[in-house]
């Protein structure tokens, strides 16, 4: 009877969970939908708070400081001009950068512990085959021994 090893069982199930895992993973960073991070229109955050993301200019000038001195306006449907003020400006920001940062890290934990798995796969497979090669051996010589008698 064939003995399977534990480096063969480890490796068939860890590349099988953790290689699974990371093709997942690894596609939805290459191919998954990237447009659907941004920021939903409902919670779009005001002017102030995306400060630290980034900045917007009109002629040179921040688009805030146009607001605070009361340069911009706008047309509304009935065609009246309206001075714009800083709650009229929301931002919607794509955080798809910081989602694909968190699922490269994922995929590189999972791609260490998928070559962990290969190896052990790999180890479990020339143990299986040795100790069957052994064995084999020792049936061809006992049945040589018993030829011999």
């Amino acid at each position: 009877m064939r003995k399977i090893n534990g480096f063969l069982i480890a490796g068939i199930i860890g590349v099988l969970v953790v290689g699974a895992n990371f093709g997942i993973q690894y596609g939805r960073i290459a191919w998954g939908n990237k447009d659907m991070w941004w920021t939903p229109k409902s919670m779009a955050l005001p002017l102030s708070k995306t400060r630290h993301n980034f900045e917007l200019f009109v002629n040179g000038d921040l688009l805030q400081e146009h607001l605070d001195r009361g340069s911009l306006s706008a047309t509304d449907e009935q065609g009246k001009h309206y001075e714009l003020v800083p709650e009229d400006i929301k931002v919607r920001l794509n955080n798809w950068h910081k989602v694909k940062s968190a699922m490269l890290h994922t995929a590189v934990w999972e791609a260490f512990m998928l070559g962990i798995s290969l190896m052990s796969l790999i180890v479990g497979i020339r143990q299986f085959i040795s100790e069957n090669k052994a064995t084999a051996n020792n049936g061809m010589q006992a049945d040589a021994r018993a030829s011999r008698r």
